[in-house]
């Protein structure tokens, strides 16, 4: 039987922990990429939220509030508070996912 000599055998140890160092970052990166995407659909999800409270939030401020300070005020100071809350833009709300 024939003995590898001890060259050899060190080139094959390290050729072996190459080896083990790219599966591991291989599967690393696999990791990474799959956090990516649940990030990705949660910060979509969150977007679309954020859209329709933005919009509620325009609703209110433009008809809501107006319609609750009807009574309060008169002539021209309601009609002055009716076009400024009518005129407030919708908020703009981004996710801070990603």
């Amino acid at each position: 039987m024939i003995e590898p000599n001890t060259e050899d055998r060190a080139e094959a140890e390290r050729i072996k922990k190459e080896y083990l160092k790219i599966q591991e970052r291989i599967a690393i990166r696999g990791l990474i990429s799959a956090k990516r995407a649940v990030l990705l659909e949660e910060s979509q999800a969150l977007q679309s939220w954020l859209d329709s409270q933005a919009e509620a939030m325009k609703t209110f401020a433009s008809t809501q509030v107006p319609a609750d300070l009807s009574g309060a005020f008169t002539g021209g100071a309601a009609d002055s508070i009716k076009e400024v809350l009518g005129a407030v833009p919708k908020p703009s709300l981004t996710s801070p996912i990603l």
